[in-house]
């Protein structure tokens, strides 16, 4: 399988209206080809089969073409050159997810969907402290996974990036991570769907601060993306973080911009989710309520603690 950076490389090997086209299928079942359609970046996988309507953005434009009599493919367009970074990664990813899918098609279209739905939520700019927060907090779990699992396994479940309801979702159990501010008697949950499963889970609580400067005990959001680095164990999964950082709206050209926002973790609370736990859910709520966001009070589910 290509590498991210060996992506980019022959991506820019080729030349802007040149109308040339790179082959960069190897290890994938699918013939992908690379290059430019003027001076957009443009991204084509044939023998797709036919597709009849595929969505698009404002950046990314997706169409299914018919390159040869009855021989279809898919096209993916960049239409913004800024987002040259962004867009490769998400070709990438396309590739990386699809290269031992039973039906690499499919999984293509899933993945580029889930893409669009969280590229139209991310904001231009900076994460915003809460969102630094967060971050910061599934990626402390990511660590402290690691010390019992595989890297591997931890980094494949860790699926909150890519749109899942919770955030880790192993065979056995499920995680859905939390970051609240030391003084906090609640939290907040963000969907009808995050703490409904009938599977094990726990709900994982960190309290966390931003600090006036760095010292002892404290950390920024780079030094926690740079621990994670450092337990994966080579390149595939370090592009595979890369993607999923920037599927979350952190890149790695910014990080030098997040490193003087210091935080400090006071605690960390587990909390068993089972069957008496409080939780709305689509099934105990009117079925009129599709949408809902709620508070559960941290003193009143102190007996779920572990």
């Amino acid at each position: 399988m290509i590498t991210l950076n060996e992506l980019k490389k022959k991506w820019d090997s080729t030349t802007p209206y040149s109308n040339g086209f790179l082959q960069i299928s190897e290890g994938h079942p699918l013939s992908v080809h690379v290059g430019y359609e003027g001076d957009q970046r443009c991204f084509i996988i044939l023998d797709t089969g036919k597709w009849e309507s595929i969505d698009s953005s404002k950046a990314v434009s997706a169409v299914c073409i018919e390159y040869s009599k009855s021989k279809y493919g898919l096209k993916f367009l960049l239409k913004y050159p800024s987002l040259d970074e962004l867009f490769i990664k998400l070709c990438w990813d396309l590739l990386d997810c699809s290269k031992a899918a039973s039906d690499p098609v499919q999984t293509i279209l899933e993945r580029y969907n889930s893409w669009l739905l969280l590229l139209q939520k991310q904001q231009p700019g900076l994460m915003s402290l809460s969102k630094q927060k967060g971050l910061i907090a599934e990626l402390m779990f990511f660590i402290d996974q690691c010390e019992s699992r595989d890297a591997g396994e931890v980094l494949s479940a860790w699926v909150g990036p890519e749109g899942c309801d919770q955030d880790f979702i192993f065979d056995n159990c499920w995680y859905e991570i939390k970051a609240t501010v030391k003084s906090s008697n609640s939290i907040i949950i963000s969907s009808l769907q995050q703490l409904d499963r009938e599977d094990y889970g726990e709900l994982i609580v960190y309290f966390m601060d931003k600090v006036s400067s760095g010292g002892t005990g404290t950390f920024s959001l780079p030094d926690v993306v740079e621990g994670v680095q450092r337990v994966l164990t080579d390149q595939i999964q370090k592009d595979q973080l890369e993607c999923k950082l920037a599927m979350c709206g952190y890149y790695y050209c910014d990080s030098q911009k997040y490193r003087d926002t210091y935080y400090v973790c006071s605690e960390r609370r587990d909390y068993i989710v089972d069957d008496g736990f409080p939780v709305l859910s689509v099934q105990n709520v009117p079925h009129e309520i599709i949408e809902a966001k709620y508070s559960i009070d941290l003193a009143s589910i102190d007996c779920f603690k572990k």
